[in-house]
């Protein structure tokens, strides 16, 4: 059982730190500000986490808890199941996007983490990958959805806006009609990712 706080156990904490950090961002988080949001003490924190660092990895860790509980099961084939494990992330970033950065560094202990690298493992062995190139594939699919998330998310709520006024500023024609507004930027970095993904999914399993 969770230690409490009055009436508040650590799910309470998770939950309040990560609105936020959605709200504020992650620099502006501190066990301070957090007490403060719930009406308590700083202290109170520091019973259920020893530090910050325990909070932010426990928050990434509950973040893709609810993504693994979104992902359909059984898969229709190994490659579908990986596709959507890949979405499932990509969709949790994309609700709580100043989380992405603090999943690379965290050395917390995140179980869920844990669950989603296995099942990723899994349906690689299903496509009769093993030994090195089991690990290769893994990491390639881990590397690019993490580094994209990081990179398109980073900045939010104006990570788009910058993104467009990139691309106006280097007088391409095909990006100047990408940049006219945020909505066909934002667009294509999805489209850009899906077919990122597709193709490296694509260089070991044929569809």
């Amino acid at each position: 059982m969770s230690a409490r706080t009055g009436n508040l156990d650590q799910q309470d904490f998770i939950r309040a730190g990560t609105q936020f950090v959605d709200e504020h961002g992650l620099q502006a988080l501190t066990m301070r500000a957090l007490g403060e949001k719930l009406g308590v003490d700083a202290t109170a924190c520091y019973r259920h986490f020893t530090s910050k660092d325990e909070l932010l990895s426990a928050m990434v860790d509950a973040m893709l808890a609810a993504a693994l509980d979104s992902i359909e099961s059984p898969p229709a084939s190994p490659r579908d199941g990986l596709i959507e494990h890949v979405r499932a992330v990509r969709r949790a970033f994309l609700k709580h996007p100043h989380l992405a950065a603090t999943l690379v560094t965290s050395t917390g202990d995140l179980p869920s983490v844990r669950r989603l690298t296995l099942n990723g493992i899994e349906l690689l062995r299903l496509m009769v990958l093993e030994g090195d190139e089991l690990v290769r594939c893994y990491q390639m699919i881990e590397s690019y959805t993490m580094g994209s998330c990081v990179f398109d998310m980073s900045g939010t709520p104006d990570n788009m806006e910058i993104r467009r006024l990139r691309y106006r500023s280097l007088g391409v024609k095909e990006f100047t009609d990408v940049a006219r507004t945020m909505k066909g930027v934002s667009s294509m970095t999805e489209a850009a990712f899906e077919a990122g993904i597709d193709a490296i999914i694509d260089s070991f399993s044929p569809r």
